[in-house]
């Protein structure tokens, strides 16, 4: 009996050994792959120069709460490409985190009264921008609401309630408030320096279940988009208290200038004619016209070139007589010199551009800048330090008056 007991109790030992040795490996390989994890997610700084730049930030949440993994962007640089990628690869369901006063502003209130969230997000009525969207769940209709929430000149009356846009509100402190992915969107749109309005979804399989930690950073690296952690996140804002690119909050617009809106021109087809006199203004004011443009998705943009501006409405109606566009803008700078010359070309190139207006039933948008000198040139051309570049709203009413005729077109034939 006493052999059979010490054979038993050297058998345990060697099991505990063992076991012990199975132990220690298994801490060593999860040591390993936090090691991995922790080397292969982003810097923050490259997060915040991505979404900066209207690209998409992976964010992870911690392993004891959600452990999701959200793909969050800034709503204002949102085109309908990037929306139709995100949905693709997600739930499908966009949410927009902005701060309670904007929400409100738009006329949008609690989605419950009664909260009973086990994480507390603070759901707002989902939303679709009217003017922008057709039936609202497109990309491109879920794009226009998007940008639509970043423009605080839009009135409570363009949002429908309810839509297909979901909004949550974002704690003011941020991640360092609330460790959650809404205020992540939050606070990297404000790090970044964009519209404090931020996009988020949760990414999943092509079988619907939830991706996680190491399939997030297998997505991140496939796509070339940078995955961080809400964890780095809190101890990046622990460490930069400000945002310093952020815009101010308190800055009073101008009350001069055009209320650019949100829109879409997806499809639409524009041409610049432009003069090739006075060709630095000029330059600057084409440049704006075309990003701004491109903003709104439209990409199919024509740009024509003639000496002067007194060339102008003659090589519009060249454009308009093809049949091919939309819309044109003529852009020019006539700046006052000693003779009367400067007032005979304003005339002129004026009426030309009206006439053109009436005659074709397309709109020619008159981007003549009229200017007593140089100066004020610059100053309109955003070649002063200003910022304001008179080209971008050119731009966008192009963009406005050719949709605005589309519209009534569409709605005269029914």
């Amino acid at each position: 009996i006493m052999s059979t007991d010490s054979g038993c109790i050297q058998l345990l030992k060697n099991e505990g050994r063992w076991a012990q040795k199975r132990d220690w490996k298994a801490h060593f390989a999860g040591r390993l792959r936090r090691s991995w994890r922790a080397m292969a997610f982003a810097p923050v700084e490259r997060a915040v120069e991505s979404l900066g730049r209207g690209g998409l930030v992976v964010v992870v949440d911690s392993t004891d709460r959600k452990d999701e993994c959200d793909v969050v962007f800034a709503a204002d640089q949102v085109t309908t490409e990037r929306m139709a990628f995100v949905i693709r690869h997600s739930t499908g369901i966009i949410y927009v985190a902005a701060d309670q006063g904007r929400l409100e502003h738009f006329g949008l209130s609690p989605a419950t009264q009664v909260n009973t969230d086990r994480f507390a997000n603070r759901a707002y009525v989902s939303t679709t921008f009217l003017p922008g969207s057709s039936a609202g769940l497109s990309a491109a209709d879920r794009a226009a609401t998007a940008r639509a929430l970043c423009n605080r000149s839009n009135k409570a009356e363009f949002f429908s309630k309810p839509g297909h846009m979901f909004p949550v509100v974002a704690d003011a402190g941020g991640v360092l408030a609330r460790p959650g992915h809404t205020e992540a969107a939050f606070d990297l749109c404000r790090l970044a320096g964009r519209a404090p309005v931020g996009c988020l979804t949760e990414l999943t399989h092509d079988d619907g279940s939830m991706l996680r930690r190491d399939a997030a950073l297998e997505f991140g690296k496939k796509h070339n988009i940078p995955v961080i952690t809400v964890d780095q996140l809190i101890e990046y804002r622990r460490a930069h208290d400000k945002f310093p690119n952020a815009p101010n909050p308190d800055s009073i617009p101008s009350i001069r200038g055009l209320d650019l809106p949100t829109l879409d021109g997806s499809g639409l087809k524009i041409a610049i004619v432009s003069a090739r006199w006075n060709s630095v203004v000029c330059e600057s004011l084409v440049q704006a016209a075309t990003e701004a443009m491109n903003s709104c998705n439209v990409q199919d943009i024509t740009v024509e070139y003639v000496a002067g501006s007194y060339e102008i409405p003659s090589a519009a109606q060249v454009l308009l007589e093809t049949g091919r566009y939309d819309g044109i803008i003529c852009i020019g700078c006539l700046i006052k010199g000693e003779t009367m010359h400067f007032e005979y070309i304003n005339e002129a190139v004026t009426q030309g551009v009206m006439r053109l207006n009436l005659d074709y039933k397309i709109p020619v948008i008159y981007g003549i800048l009229s200017c007593l000198d140089e100066d004020q040139a610059k100053a309109r051309s955003g070649l002063a330090g200003s910022g304001h570049n008179s080209g971008k709203e050119w731009g966008m009413t192009c963009i406005e008056s050719v949709l605005l005729k589309k519209r009534y077109r569409r709605s005269s034939r029914l």
